[in-house]
């Protein structure tokens, strides 16, 4: 009988059943896929990654067509499954859904802030969004902040009077079949325009449908997140942020002065929302070009007394962004680092999910491991890939051009999963580190701050949370400043979306700062592919580069 490994859960199926008939046999991995059709292929929604085994299913049917077929014969595949039947009798098929338990951070640090919601609930039951009259409702009234990462996704839903937090969805970006990075979606969206929207929403749909709160409660919504995803949400084109001069349609506008801002305003029933029909939705604004909303949000969770004298932040990503500031002036930038640290384009890579490596320390020519889960290594995550770049240049295994010792093809992580780290992985973590170090370089140096004179380098997001400083440093992932000085606030992008969400203030002061600051595009740098290619090297960051 074939056997599925759907998220890790063992589940024997019999031949001609679907992908998605096997995963009925599972209450837990059936919540885990999207369907809004009887399981015809219409909705398009029930999106699977088959890890394995996608030789003994079914061919694509029509109904995937809008999946293309990977070049790389040892890639994931993408299947919708209610389409795909298992045909072979002693098959092992893995798969996993896009809403899987990953390790994802979906907290830093609060905002403390005056509740004063954009949509008021009077003592009469009636609403009001400023001084238009939206609706009525007799029982408490919530809002959904959202960070739209490239990677993952976190909701996060609160009542609008009080600001508790009642609920908390947070899972893989199912926009991932697109492409794993935001030029690969949008490419994907010029071939198949709307599909990657109709998808995301789909899958918030399912989150807004849980038994949490009832959806009609939900009459704000704030977004977060990289113009790109952000665009994608709301139903955008977003070609022309894939064209030079990469820039949003919304930023054209602004520039133009036909718009007061490149934040985004409409109503939950435009964009299909499974929310109160009549709710608002509110998109944080864009900064510049590939720095979008989500480093608006990172910023507006900072106080003015944080902001004052000399800081940076990082928000470490598939499309890293960089802010400095010194004594009022705000620069940005946005690094094209793609999606090694997260595990995409790696023979060992995966997210932070069970079997996961997140520490390695080599001794003895042996790794010692610490991973997710009581299940066999199956990859590194971001935090391991940064130990194991630093532990086999401290124990001369590989050079700083990435170079294996004795010309050796690969390096085994744990042979009995059949993990091992090759140059080829080498080689694409030090161009993703390179593009980090770039961009913090080059902003330094505009600002006219040398490392000692950088007062906070704070740290955003996911990846940023976990991984070990000193062998990010070594690396050269970060700039050579002490730990001292380094603060980590988390997913500060979902922190300052529900600080939008729950004051106006706070909403009006990040449009405010995004305004008032200078993008530096980092190619025009007159000495740029030389410092990109310096900082490949797999050693710090030289303190010359950034001053």
């Amino acid at each position: 009988m074939p056997t599925l490994n759907l998220d890790g859960e063992r589940i024997e199926i019999e031949v001609g059943q679907t992908l998605f008939e096997a995963a009925d046999r599972s209450s837990r991995a059936r919540q885990e896929i999207a369907s809004s059709c009887p399981r015809a292929g219409h909705c398009r929604e029930c999106l699977v990654e088959v890890r394995c085994g996608n030789e003994a299913l079914s061919p694509p049917t029509a109904s995937e067509a809008f999946l293309a077929r990977p070049e790389d014969p040892n890639a994931p595949v993408f299947r919708l499954a209610c389409q795909a039947r298992v045909l072979q009798p002693h098959a092992v098929i893995q798969v996993e859904t896009f809403k899987r338990h990953l390790r994802i951070v979906t907290e830093g640090r609060a905002v403390a802030c005056e509740i004063d919601p954009w949509v008021r609930q009077a003592a009469d039951g009636t609403l009001w969004f400023g001084d238009e009259l939206i609706g009525s409702c007799e029982g408490p009234i919530h809002g959904a902040a959202i960070d739209l990462g490239t990677t993952t996704v976190v909701v996060d839903i609160v009542d609008l009077a009080t600001g508790r937090q009642v609920a908390q969805h947070a899972f893989e970006n199912p926009q991932k079949y697109g492409g794993s990075d935001v030029m690969h979606r949008i490419s994907y969206d010029a071939r198949q325009p709307g599909q990657l929207h109709q998808t995301l929403i789909a899958h918030l749909n399912a989150a807004f449908r849980s038994p949490s709160v009832p959806p009609q409660s939900i009459w704000a919504v704030a977004v977060a997140g990289n113009p790109t995803m952000r665009d994608l949400f709301f139903g955008l084109d977003v070609q022309t942020i894939g064209q030079k001069p990469y820039v949003s349609h919304t930023q054209i506008e602004y520039q133009a002065g036909r718009q007061p801002s490149t934040a985004l305003w409409t109503e939950a029933a435009n964009l299909g929302l499974a929310t109160h029909p009549a709710a608002r939705v509110y998109g944080l604004p864009i900064i510049s070009n590939h720095v979008g909303a989500d480093m608006a949000a990172v910023l507006g969770t900072l106080s003015e007394e944080q902001m004052a004298g000399s800081f940076m932040v990082v928000d470490i990503g598939t499309n890293t962004e960089v802010v400095a500031g010194r004594d009022g002036r705000l620069l940005c930038a946005s690094c094209p680092a793609g999606p090694a640290f997260e595990g995409g384009r790696l023979g060992c890579g995966m997210p932070a999910a069970d079997g996961a490596i997140t520490e390695l320390q080599r001794r003895d020519g042996t790794w010692r491991i610490t991973k997710i889960g009581d299940v066999p290594p199956r990859g590194l995550c971001g935090s391991g890939l940064v130990d194991i770049l630093a532990e086999l240049r401290t124990s001369g295994e590989m050079d700083a051009l990435g170079r294996f010792r004795d010309q050796q093809p690969r390096i085994a992580v744990c042979e009995s999963s059949n993990l091992f780290f090759t140059r080829q992985d080498g080689s694409e973590l030090a161009q993703a580190k390179a593009a980090n170090g770039v961009g913090q370089a080059v902003l330094l140096r505009r600002a006219g701050i040398t490392v000692d004179q950088l007062g906070t380098f704070f740290l955003a997001g996911a990846f940023a949370n976990k991984m070990n400083l000193e062998n990010a440093r070594r690396i050269g992932l970060i700039l050579p400043v002490p730990n001292e000085r380094i603060v980590r606030i988390g997913n500060a992008s979902i922190e300052g979306a529900k600080a939008a969400l729950l004051n106006r203030a706070c909403r009006k002061r990040i449009e405010r700062l995004v305004r008032t600051i200078e993008h530096v595009e980092l190619e025009q740098e007159p000495d740029f592919f030389e410092l990109f290619v310096e900082m490949t090297k797999i050693e710090p960051i030289a303190r010359s580069a950034a001053e």
